[in-house]
């Protein structure tokens, strides 16, 4: 019977890291699956995922069997330190995916659309929302990627990454909102434009059946 794991105190802290990072990251391939256009994955990102799971089997193999590592002390540590390297590389790579998508996506949402519309449904957006999205794309995402040091894993810099993206993510679900009332007004609009340049069209009719029938009096 296999005995119970046991983990120090330094191995547990590499775990509680790793999983941090793998949880916040699938969330994040599940989200970005969801606004690509075709539903895709990452691939790099999961491969990452996957070299992460297969240096935490060795580190769990270790403790299963301890006798066949006992010549490399620092087993465990070296692949509990790669491990955590996958997986704050996947972060990264799937952080660049998702934010480079809700960029697109935001266009796209409100391809379509009139200025006249969008002003009227989201008053706020050239005003908040698209200057903030491109401070956010131009000047934080821009600089946070030209920092990005995996080899210093510089959690700070991967947590800001993650909260401008996550504003990003907000910004482009207040626009996903009111998609509905955006295409709502915007047929209404051509309904009304429609309606003025039939009766615009009818009135020079009438005018045009006035004159001539003066015309013909007259004549």
């Amino acid at each position: 019977m296999v005995s119970k794991l046991t983990f120090t105190d330094e191995e547990t802290a590499w775990f509680e890291k790793i999983t941090k990072y793998y949880v916040a990251c699938k969330e994040l391939l599940i989200f970005g699956e969801q606004i690509d256009p075709e539903n895709r994955t990452l691939v790099q990102s999961i491969n990452e995922l996957r070299n992460c799971l297969d240096h935490l089997i060795r580190v769990i193999s270790s403790k299963l069997a301890p006798h066949k590592t006992d010549d490399d002390p620092d087993y465990i540590r070296t692949n509990l330190d790669k491990a955590y390297g996958h997986v704050y590389r996947a972060a990264y790579d799937t952080l660049d995916w998702v934010s480079l998508t809700l960029k697109d996506r935001i266009v796209d949402e409100l391809r379509g659309f009139s200025l006249e519309t969008i002003q009227a449904v989201l008053p706020e957006y050239f005003t908040k929302i698209k200057p903030r999205v491109e401070q956010i794309q131009a000047g934080e995402i821009t600089r946070l990627r030209m920092e990005k040091d995996v080899a210093r894993k510089s959690e700070e810099n991967l947590v800001k990454y993650g909260q401008v993206t996550a504003e990003l993510k907000q910004l482009y679900q207040t626009i996903s909102n009111r998609k509905s009332a955006l295409v709502e007004h915007q047929s209404h609009l051509k309904q009304s434009r429609r309606k003025k340049l039939i009766q615009r069209i009818a009135v020079d009719v009438a005018i045009g059946i006035t004159v001539g029938i003066l015309v013909w009096l007259l004549t």
